[in-house]
């Protein structure tokens, strides 16, 4: 019931259309009860008495009757329907501006499978209820109250027998209602596992097919169907119990008046014509009866998809502006972490534990280390992804969760492994952080990146509407746009999350070119693999288990010959060593990457190249 009366509480808005809803609904109500009233009338005045004059003036009066009954039902049903798809929208847009705010912790449990079925099933299972369940349980309950007042009222007895399966009808509308509930919930709950499977599909078709996996995953795919088919089907047999069993107890009524109303005709204590009142108004008590059973679905579905859309909606924001917090002017960008603990389930530890640093404007800090050693947790806590445990992190001073988040990330540019681009235009795409940038901008912001000469190679240049997730460009492509678009944001906080990992030697030569013109000037973080990426880094921070076990300079590391970064150090010299031996056997040419190589030999210093030279 709460959810029920939670969801009629989105109709308070509109008012104005509810109220000439209602009120179209119970004047056309009014017209339609009236009809057997000058039928039967026109029986016993007109066919009985032999009057035409009586019965052209009832079937006159039966035409205008159902002409208003028209139109006002065509009000109704116009302002049902508006009121429903209001509702559906305001409820779609609530749901995903909480989408918007809901915190990453949440969507790294979720499927988004299920948070789209939420979007979309479960809303139209509501606008279905206020389309229809509400009008008819309304228009149900009024039809029964007033044809029950009129029967009683025109003879009481016979008015007894006509309403004397209804309070059993209405018993079984109502636990029919508590016993379908559950099994509409399961349902949904269903609908939403065989749209993740839908979706990762869809997503994953690359890798599916690549992997020849297409009957496995139509197998998966149908076990969750037959599934979601087998819970309806278990919904169909309830219902299909229910309804003739409605339908069965007014036959019965129908039977009993026509029997005793009969026997009440023959020994003269009834008109004709109040016979056939009583039977028209018992026979339209099979039209509310069977609404019982439509309604009851409707709301039952509608009630299991407001549970599941308001589980949503009323999810903590965990991540959110603080009571207090005030927006950051333009930063200096100095980034301090005192102490810092954190762990991805809330209240706990273990991702970060004590960690403490300072990066500087203009400098490079870069994070080394195993995976799931920290370093994407580190970066991850400055805009506020997510809340530190123990400890604070401090931009200038303050700390993150006093200022406005707006005001936080509008002043911090990322640049992810793979990063994300949307079905638009190539402007758009770079534009997405300053949607107001004029097309210079966005050109000058293209030019630095290195992508200006590939983009005027595409079919409509800037205009050029990519593929979903930028699936028709290349992973250099995509890595050049995305430096674009955090060039044109001109960030004073700039982070990269191994930005070059998933691209070529070559790609990534021309990556790095526009990296270094992106992080000039700026507080850089870099997390990277590849140590030709961190050479140049103000401070390098190598973490362990959570911790920050080595930092310093890339020569300064390497004369810890026991540490994790000389280890990582000797390793990939070992790579560059083995390709390279590999092509010269082959009789091929020197890997294109020969610069690189010499680099990662011959690191500045000579203290670094005697220990190389020693350990190889």
């Amino acid at each position: 019931m709460k959810t029920l009366i939670r969801i009629l509480g989105y109709l308070k808005p509109y008012r104005t259309w509810l109220i000439t809803v209602y009120a179209s609904l119970f004047i056309a109500l009014g017209l339609q009860l009236s009809i057997p009233a000058v039928l039967g009338r026109a029986i016993d005045h007109g066919v009985i008495a032999r009057d035409m004059g009586y019965l052209g003036k009832a079937a006159l009066a039966i035409v205008g009757l159902a002409t208003l009954q028209a139109l006002f039902t065509f009000i109704r049903t116009y302002g049902t329907n508006v009121l429903a798809e209001r509702v559906g929208n305001d409820l779609r847009n609530e749901l995903y501006e909480t989408f918007q705010e809901l915190p990453f912790r949440f969507f790294d449990q979720a499927q988004s499978g299920q948070l789209m079925a939420r979007a979309t099933d479960d809303i139209n299972n509501i606008r279905g209820m206020l389309m229809f369940a509400l009008r008819a349980i309304v228009q149900a309950v009024g039809m029964l109250v007033i044809i029950a007042v009129i029967v009683l009222m025109t003879n009481f007895w016979l008015g007894v027998v006509a309403l004397s399966t209804t309070p059993l009808l209405v018993w079984w509308s109502i636990h029919f209602s508590i016993t379908i509930r559950p099994v509409f919930l399961k349902i949904q709950q269903q609908f939403g596992v065989m749209t993740s499977a839908l979706q990762e599909n869809v997503a994953g078709g690359r890798v599916v097919r690549a992997f020849a996996q297409e009957k496995e995953e139509a197998d998966r795919f149908e076990a969750e169907l037959d599934e979601l088919f087998e819970r309806n089907l278990r919904a169909t047999r309830q219902w299909s119990v229910s309804y003739p069993m409605t339908l069965a107890l007014n036959a019965l009524s129908v039977a009993a008046v026509i029997w005793v109303g009969g026997w009440m005709v023959l020994t003269g204590r009834l008109s004709f014509g109040t016979l056939v009142q009583f039977e028209r108004y018992t026979s339209m008590l099979q039209e509310p009866i069977r609404w019982l059973g439509f309604v009851v679905n409707r709301m039952a579905r509608a009630i299991a998809s407001g549970d599941r859309i308001f589980e949503i909606l009323d999810t903590k924001r965990s991540i959110r502006d603080a009571p207090d917090a005030t927006p950051m002017p333009d930063m200096r960008g100095v980034v301090e972490f005192h102490d810092v603990s954190f762990g991805y389930a809330k209240g706990t530890t273990g991702a970060l534990n004590h960690v403490s640093f300072q990066a500087r404007p203009g400098q490079i800090t870069a994070l080394v280390g195993p995976t799931g050693s920290g370093k994407s947790s580190v970066v991850s806590l400055i805009p506020r992804f997510y809340d530190v445990a123990g400890g604070q992190v401090t931009i200038d001073g303050r700390d993150v969760r006093s200022i406005t988040l707006s005001s936080l990330r509008s002043q911090i540019g990322i640049v992810m492994q793979e990063s994300f681009l949307f079905s638009m235009t190539v402007r758009e795409n770079i534009a997405y952080g300053r949607p107001g940038a004029s097309f210079e901008e966005v050109v000058a912001a293209a030019r630095a990146a290195r992508a200006h000469d590939f983009i005027l190679r595409m079919s409509e240049g800037y205009d050029t509407v990519i593929g979903e997730r930028g699936v028709t460009l290349s992973g250099g492509q995509k890595q050049r746009l995305a430096v674009a678009r955090a060039l044109l944001v001109d960030p004073k906080i700039l982070i990269l999350d191994d930005a070059t990992a998933s691209v070529d030697s070559e790609t990534e030569h021309e990556i790095q070119q526009a990296l270094r013109t992106l992080m000039h000037g700026r507080t850089s973080f870099v997390i990277a693999q590849r140590l030709t990426t961190v050479r140049d880094a103000d401070q390098v921070l190598v973490f362990e288990n959570g911790e920050v076990t080595q930092r310093g300079t890339h020569d300064e590391l390497l004369t810890d010959l026991d540490g994790f970064y000389y280890e990582l150090y000797t390793m990939q010299r070992q790579d560059q060593d083995d390709a390279s031996r590999a092509v010269v056997n082959e009789g091929g040419p020197p890997p294109l990457d020969e610069k690189r190589d010499r680099e990662l030999r011959e690191p500045a210093g000579s203290a670094p190249r005697t220990r190389a030279g020693g350990a190889s």
